[in-house]
């Protein structure tokens, strides 16, 4: 079983991999670290997570609130652009919107008295080589937890991080993918850690060449059929418009399951191809570049490089991934 701290920013596929995580038997989840990011301010992120738990029945995992913004950034119109794309949707969707990232009701349940960095570093330093940090939002949490614990990088199992674009185009710019791009100095600090490291880049999550990976109609229909439970509900009546705006703005068969690919990773790596260990850096100068991830390969005549310690996910076997998602969320109703 691995023991697993889940960073998220609670966006419509952060949600699933908190309930993946909560019951998948193949997953000890330590605690989960919230982080502003593409569903908007820390507040939203965290109650999100915590009414996911509350769902889930596993009120008793700890929830840690963090970083309510970037080392750095953008500026502040293009930061906010994620979160209010939805705006570009309106005269399509109408009223269906409401169920697109709604604000969360005021949760029954708490965080704990502890930031997101102090309980990542606490965590990992009280069980050396044992937790994997797994991060599907901006990476802010864990490069300041990096920056203020010198010990912590040796004490991590490995890092499982959703984030980059090395085929694919880019969700912010045709370079660059938004976990990344939504905090570039983090993910650099991140990256160059000498951590053993799983990079799962745009290519095998948002590109139809993954489209067996990807949440469907037919994937709800098939989880109908699973029992009766909270969480195998609200996936029935909140997903369809996920699908749908995923398959018609922007041109993708199904609902792409980045965070949940990501989480899986961190106990069955070989649901995905990858390279070798290469070390990845990323860019930070200009408007269209910034954010754009950088493998380093073959050979260059200037110096530069780092720890080769970062594998790149180039392909996944869908159809086994989604196997084994629908069968994790079905437990949901044989636990009801």
């Amino acid at each position: 079983m691995e023991r697993i701290i889940l960073d998220v920013d609670s966006a419509g596929d952060d949600i699933l991999a908190v309930l993946f995580a909560a019951i998948s038997p193949s997953v000890k989840l330590e605690g989960v670290t919230t982080c502003t990011g593409a569903a908007g301010p820390i507040e939203q992120v965290t109650n999100v997570v915590l009414n996911t738990l509350a769902l889930a029945g596993r009120e008793n995992i700890p929830v840690a609130k963090g970083a309510w913004r970037p080392i750095v950034g953008n500026s502040r119109e293009d930061m906010q652009a994620p979160v209010h794309f939805e705006k570009r949707l309106v005269a399509r969707f109408g009223d269906r919107l409401k169920k697109f990232n709604p604000p969360a009701p005021t949760p029954t349940n708490k965080v704990i008295d502890k930031h997101a960095v102090d309980f990542i570093i606490d965590t990992v330093l009280a069980s050396p080589g044992e937790i994997t940090l797994v991060a599907t939002g901006p990476m802010t949490n864990l490069a300041m937890a990096y920056l203020q614990e010198p010990k912590l990088a040796a004490n991590v199992k490995r890092m499982v991080l959703l984030g980059g674009n090395f085929i694919t185009p880019g969700n912010i710019t045709p370079l660059s993918e938004y976990n990344i791009w939504a905090d570039a100095e983090a993910a650099r600090v991140v990256l160059s850690q000498g951590v053993e490291t799983i990079l799962v880049p745009l290519d095998v999550c948002e590109d139809n060449r993954a489209a067996a990976s990807m949440l469907t109609r037919d994937d709800l229909a098939d989880l109908l059929s699973a029992g009766e439970h909270p969480v195998l509900t609200m996936l029935q009546d909140s997903f369809p418009i996920y699908i749908d705006i995923w398959r018609e703005f922007f041109d993708l068969v199904g609902f792409p399951m980045d965070d949940i690919i990501t989480l899986a990773l961190a106990f069955d790596p070989t649901l995905c191809t990858m390279t070798e260990p290469l070390f990845v850096d990323i860019v930070l100068d200009g408007r269209l570049a910034r954010g754009q991830t950088v493998a380093y390969r073959g050979r260059q005549l200037l110096p530069g490089g780092g720890p080769k310690t970062t594998r790149i996910c180039t392909d996944i076997d869908g159809r086994r991934f989604m196997k084994l998602f629908k069968e994790t969320i079905a437990l949901y109703g044989k636990a009801a």
